[in-house]
């Protein structure tokens, strides 16, 4: 039998779980048959369904309404299903049906699922009672499978610190968080803890439904030790990996985030250290003021715009401060950010002792929509080469300009950039 999570006969399985069947190669998906979860205690219609049909699905994550694609993922020898959200209860046994033609095994034989013990599971009698400590794991040994599921747990203005310790493992979700307070989310590690998925404008035509992992009107927010990646293709829209909107005092530390276009939409008050940052396009962006600090942000695939800075006049937008501004092998001719000065005349952008190289275009910025005025502050401070070596910035264009000692001094110091807050490195 093909091994399954959760197994069969398995007690205390979250309710948010997702299903996994693991295979000894990897198993194709097809465009038939339905997946179906059944109560046992009152199977005459399925709780929930899957139809292999179907390319899309429309889902309430955290309040709000997406569509997304098919929940049906090949992860290398893993076929993953994900349930539509609050479709199980607790302290319920449910068994689960396939349908032939739905999943093919490596070896070309159907895997189907056509009675009632083959795959069934009990859920955990409750929800978790303590809430200032939560795990997520995707093998269904913790109180969540999601880590959706275990913010939905938290309470809206959540006024008591709490953390979600997620455990190693690729969680393939989409995540919104509104009005959560005083949470910690922490992986088991950055490069082995791993939210993935698609999400995109073309999916979604707008800001706030459009990333993997949304954030809105939140404060004292952290996300540590993590992966998270957007896999729309290039192209293929604007997709955010994380968008944090309102989120005052939001800190990210060792977290990767990975798209191509807008990789990162950030508005409020967020610290970034030792943090991995990769798109090409506009792909750190925002109305805010964000710092970045010992962190690289790497172009791929194709040569753009690092920074689109729409902060108001005589506000902070995005510093980086001892970081690095690096690219894939041939991508060249890269800017250090954009604007158009008739929209956002007061953008701010300041690189403060950035390792950055020859794939920085010589003249550095794009500024466009009319001669810059005095409110737009695009700067450099000591920038040098891979080597570390000082950078020749002779040709950078007008409208941007060297900082001073005194004007960089100044920008290093988090709690000037960011309101007088002076977060923990």
């Amino acid at each position: 039998m093909v091994p399954l999570i959760p197994p069969n006969g398995a007690r205390d399985v979250c309710a948010d779980v997702a299903l996994r069947m693991r295979f000894t190669g990897t198993a194709r998906v097809g465009s038939t048959g339905k997946l179906r979860v059944f109560d046992a205690g009152a199977d005459d219609a399925p709780v929930a369904s899957v139809d292999f049909a179907a390319q899309s699905s429309s889902e309430n994550i955290g309040g709000r309404a997406f569509m997304l694609p098919r929940p049906v993922y090949v992860n290398g020898d893993e076929v993953i299903i994900r349930l539509p959200a609050q479709a199980l209860a607790y302290g319920r046994r449910y068994y689960i049906t396939i349908d032939q033609g739905a999943i093919t095994a490596p070896d070309g034989t159907p895997f189907a699922i056509s009675d009632k013990t083959s795959w069934q599971f009990d859920t955990r009698a409750a929800a978790p009672s303590q809430r200032t400590l939560l795990h997520v794991a995707s093998d269904a040994s913790a109180e969540f499978c999601s880590v959706q599921g275990a913010l939905d747990a938290l309470p809206a203005r959540n006024a008591n610190p709490a953390t979600i310790e997620i455990a190693n493992g690729t969680y393939f979700e989409v995540i919104h968080a509104q009005a959560k307070n005083n949470v910690t989310l922490r992986g088991e590690n950055r490069d082995a803890t791993i939210i993935l998925g698609v999400n995109n404008n073309n999916l979604n035509p707008s800001t706030a439904a459009r990333a993997l992992v949304g954030i809105d009107n939140s404060s004292d927010f952290t996300i540590e030790d993590l992966s998270i990646h957007n896999l729309t293709p290039q192209g293929g829209s604007q997709a955010e990996a994380l968008r944090m909107q309102g989120c005052d005092r939001c800190t990210l530390r060792r977290v990767n985030v990975l798209s191509l276009q807008d990789t990162l939409l950030w508005s409020g008050r967020i610290y970034a250290r030792d943090c991995y940052v990769e798109g090409n396009v506009d792909f750190v962006w925002g109305t805010g003021a964000a710092f970045f600090e010992r962190c690289e942000i790497k172009t791929v695939g194709r040569a753009g715009y690092v920074v689109q800075a729409r902060n108001a006049v005589d506000a902070f937008g995005y510093v980086f401060v001892d970081s690095k501004i690096s690219a894939a092998p041939g991508v060249r001719g890269i800017m250090l950010g954009r604007i158009d000065i008739s929209q956002y005349p007061g953008s701010q952008v300041a690189y403060i002792n950035c390792q950055m190289g020859e794939h920085i275009a010589p003249q550095g910025w794009t500024i466009s929509g009319g001669g810059p005025g005095a409110a737009l502050r695009f700067g450099e401070y000591r920038s040098t080469d891979q080597t570390g070596q000082p950078l020749d910035v002779k040709q950078r264009i007008a409208g941007s300009r060297q900082l001073t000692d005194d004007e960089a001094n100044a920008m290093r110091a988090p709690s000037n950039v960011l309101g007088g807050w002076t977060p923990t490195p």
